[in-house]
């Protein structure tokens, strides 16, 4: 398997589009190394992990085509992680000669009520036609192309059933852990009985070195640290594991040398817009 990661900023990405703190200002000097862009990641191809408004830089910055997508995960409904209007130029007079003539959109129940608010005024039956939607809950386990998915519940909003996701394929298994604080307790005995052992794990780590983060719906490099160690006790990942950290805030200072040396300090590797990672 081949992870991209396509974007690696929290929500207003970095440098933050309105902000002049002194991070965002001093990352607009150097746009090429150190901007981050809203988070997306993709796999072998023909998965995304979510569909965020730079969907479409993503797609031509990296030489993508997201026609070939057969599979889209969404974790959550926020903006940032799903931008449903530009699923309206997916076919028509839009889009020809696609490679793949549907997509597959898993998400919760709010996921789909927002495609539906969001596209109901512009989607022609032509596109709507090639977009199969499918509610998914926590714990599901179902196959979604050559993938077998785990749906996991995130600690993200009290809104909706917010979803993280292990990821198996040819023998290769990603568990996905971005948009959540400390994860809730059950995934753990879940994923071991389930005999999950990851090759892969992406953390959340929008508050990078902040030893207080200012909620709970998101974590830093020492609740990853923690997590780990829960993983390890549970007989979830391997001696050769490779642990990455992604979603940075603004707030957190996220440049691509200091979020290097972080990580490399407690033992992960921090991803950057466009970085690659075969498993």
């Amino acid at each position: 398997m081949r992870i991209k990661y396509l974007g690696t900023a929290a929500a207003e990405g970095f440098p933050a589009m309105f902000c002049n703190c002194v991070h965002c200002k001093q990352a607009r000097e150097d746009l090429g190394r150190q901007m981050r862009t809203r988070s997306q990641a993709m796999i072998d191809d023909d998965l995304l992990i979510d569909f965020p408004p730079e969907s479409y830089l993503h797609a031509m910055h990296g030489g993508l085509d997201f026609s070939a997508v057969r599979t889209l995960l969404v974790t959550h409904s926020h903006t940032d992680h799903f931008y449903a209007q530009e699923l309206c130029n997916r076919g028509y007079r839009f889009a020809t000669q696609m490679t793949e003539k549907t997509m597959d959109v898993y998400g919760n129940a709010e996921v789909l009520a927002v495609f539906e608010e969001g596209t109901k005024r512009e989607i022609r039956p032509a596109v709507s036609e090639g977009l199969r939607l499918h509610v998914v809950r926590p714990f599901d386990d179902f196959v979604a192309g050559e993938c077998r998915v785990l749906a996991l519940p995130a600690r993200h909003s009290v809104k909706e059933d917010a979803l993280l996701f292990c990821i198996q394929k040819h023998g290769k298994t990603v568990l996905w852990l971005n948009d959540t604080g400390p994860l809730p307790e059950e995934i753990y005995p879940f994923l071991a009985k389930k005999g999950i052992c990851a090759d892969f794990v992406s953390f959340d780590c929008t508050f990078a070195d902040d030893e207080e983060p200012s909620s709970q719906r998101h974590m830093s490099i020492f609740q990853n640290s923690a997590e780990r160690e829960k993983m390890v006790r549970f007989g979830l990942v391997k001696a050769n594991t490779k642990y990455y950290v992604t979603h940075f805030s603004h707030n957190s200072a996220p440049f691509r040398d200091r979020m290097d040396a972080l990580a490399g300090r407690y033992g992960f590797f921090a991803a950057y817009d466009g970085c690659e990672v075969d498993i």
